[in-house]
């Protein structure tokens, strides 16, 4: 067998689960923050390591219409600065050195396009 067959050891798994745990540590309380903070307008929120410094976050407002408002009104910065002081209280790191990169869609588009999966929406 070559050594791109190697089956890890169930240590290595184990160890490979805590890092990955370790990597999302947090991730979801700020989920949480975020949808009380903007629960007017923000309907679900998910957010994802890329690297220890790096993220994406995807922010569905209810309505198509409110697309067009995000920019216009402030909201998108306000989020993107709220989340970078998230992170950065969550011990991830100095908002400077983040990277977080923000996908706005709604709610309605995905139970018009996606039959309301977010999974398939996130795909």
């Amino acid at each position: 067998m070559g050594k791109g067959n190697k089956v890890p050891t169930e240590d290595e798994f184990v160890r490979a689960s805590e890092a990955l745990s370790k990597r999302s540590l947090g991730l979801s309380e700020i989920r949480d923050d975020v949808i009380q903070k903007f629960q007017k307008d923000v309907h679900e929120f998910f957010i994802f390591d890329i690297s220890d410094k790096s993220f994406k976050a995807y922010v569905f407002l209810r309505w198509n219409w409110q697309l067009d408002k995000i920019s216009k009104s402030g909201m998108a910065s306000e989020i993107e600065k709220f989340v970078l002081q998230q992170l950065e209280n969550r011990g991830r790191g100095n908002r400077d050195d983040l990277h977080l990169e923000l996908e706005f869609d709604s709610h309605e588009n995905v139970v018009a396009n996606f039959g309301g999966d977010y999974y398939s929406r996130l795909r």
